[in-house]
């Protein structure tokens, strides 16, 4: 019960328009191959335990402000936080490096006393930086020091995913033109920087806390040709279903990109506990992922809570649904209880 309630804090905290206030701290994580600025939030007391927070695809990258809220939350619940700037996350690139990093991280990180005095420490995030830890989880050396994670819209299967984002009509838009900004690339015979920046500006254009639209000015200044290319990739289904084929038919010989992101074969590596937090209506990542998730994993070391409370990756939720907000909340609780400091025998 005790992990509930502070499950129950955490939920709450996370929906105040203003999140509680905890110690924050500007630092630099200095791996063997990286240095990684993060921010650092500390909790009042004796800390619970630690925990290795990632932010999804966004410009503002660990300052967004609801994933910022995240974090605060669970340092105000009594967890050290760490959530590190990934300068690719930011630019809304989806690459194997980014994995790499979070090994390195959570090697180097549970490895420092000060910072993770347990040394282990647990993972939370959205989305593909969900499903990404959850890779990083299966490497035998950074897998033992993780003690549980927390994944809110991961993906399990990676082709279902992308194929359900760039051929559904449920697919949502902006998450199929991050996608295309990605792997565009491989259906075209040579590099289309015109392109490539009107696929971004419009990506930009429909992220969290934008002022000012980008692609107005970008459409403005390319070539006719390209300015189609752009709206029938938007808008002709036909036509992005057959760029999607030739990005599947001709990335094989160039990138191993479906493998490389693929949690599924994967999952039976994992030795931590997983809670696995996905919104019913996520029309970027579909909520069946979640169960093949949970399907792959052992049953007791793993939770599944599909809520109509929250949207792709986002922890946001509504007081509208008691019965909802219970399961949410154990969901959280799940992690928590897994995520604390183990008690070292006398």
């Amino acid at each position: 019960m005790k992990y509930f309630w502070k499950a129950a804090k955490f939920a709450l905290h996370c929906q105040l328009p203003t999140p509680p206030k905890v110690s924050e701290q500007e630092i630099v994580v200095k791996t063997d191959r990286f240095e990684i600025p993060a921010i650092l939030y500390t909790p009042k007391g004796k800390s619970c335990g630690t925990i290795l927070a990632v932010n999804g695809l966004a410009y503002l990258g660990n300052k967004d402000p609801r994933f910022a809220a995240v974090c605060r939350s669970a340092a105000a619940v009594g967890y050290t936080v760490i959530s590190p700037l990934l300068v690719e996350v930011t630019q809304f690139r989806i690459l194997k490096e980014t994995i790499e990093k979070i090994k390195e991280l959570i090697l180097h990180i549970s490895s420092n006393k000060e910072y993770c005095p347990d040394q282990k420490l647990s993972y939370i995030a959205p989305s593909f930086s969900g499903s990404m830890g959850l890779i990083a989880a299966s490497d035998p050396k950074v897998g033992e020091k993780i003690s549980s994670i927390l994944t809110i819209g991961a993906y399990c299967d990676v082709k279902s995913t992308l194929d359900y984002v760039m051929t559904s009509d449920e697919g949502d838009e902006y998450g199929r033109m991050i996608l295309l900004y990605n792997f565009v690339k491989y259906a075209l015979k040579s590099d289309n920087q015109e392109l490539e920046f009107a696929l971004k500006a419009c990506v930009l254009d429909g992220s969290f806390s934008r002022d000012t639209l980008e692609l107005p000015t970008v459409l403005e200044n390319i070539s006719a040709e390209n300015k189609e290319v752009f709206f029938k990739l938007r808008e002709d289904k036909n036509f992005r279903e057959r760029i999607w084929k030739e990005v599947l038919d001709n990335a094989g010989s160039q990138s191993s990109f479906l493998q490389e992101l693929q949690v599924k074969d994967k999952l039976h590596l994992l030795d931590c506990h997983v809670s696995i937090v996905h919104g019913l209506g996520d029309n970027v990542v579909p909520a069946k992922e979640a169960m093949i998730l949970k399907e792959n994993l052992p049953r007791k070391k793993s939770k599944l809570v599909l809520t109509p409370l929250i949207s792709h990756g986002d922890v946001g939720i509504s007081l509208a649904q008691i019965p909802a907000i219970y399961d949410l909340v154990q969901g959280f609780a799940f992690f928590f209880k897994n995520a604390k400091v183990k008690e070292k025998a006398a």
